[in-house]
C-alpha cells in the first residue's frame, strides 16, 4: 500500500508540474504578444509620421519646382528683352 501511496503521489506531482508548466508558458506567451504588438504599434506610428513628414517635403519640393520655374521664365523674358531687342 505504501508503493501505491507513493506512486499515486508521484504521479500527481508529475501532472501538476506539467500543469503549472502549460500555464505559465501560456501567461508567458501572452505578456510577450502584448509586447511585441505594443513595439508594432509604435513602429505603425513611426511610420505614419515619416509618412507625413514625407508627404509635406513633396508638396514643399513641388511648389519649389513652380517658384523655380516661374523664376526662370521671368529671368528668360528678361534677358530676351534686353538683350535680344
Amino acid at each position: 500500500m505504501s508503493i501505491e501511496l507513493g506512486l499515486l503521489i508521484a504521479i500527481l506531482g508529475f501532472v501538476m508540474s506539467v500543469i503549472v508548466n502549460y500555464l505559465n508558458q501560456k501567461r508567458i506567451s501572452k505578456q510577450d504578444n502584448e509586447k511585441q504588438g505594443y513595439s508594432w504599434g509604435k513602429l505603425d506610428e513611426k511610420l505614419a509620421n515619416i509618412e507625413k513628414s514625407l508627404n509635406k517635403i513633396e508638396v514643399k519640393l513641388d511648389s519649389y519646382d513652380r517658384e523655380i520655374d516661374t523664376k526662370i521664365d521671368i529671368a528668360l523674358q528678361h534677358h530676351i528683352k534686353e538683350y535680344h531687342k
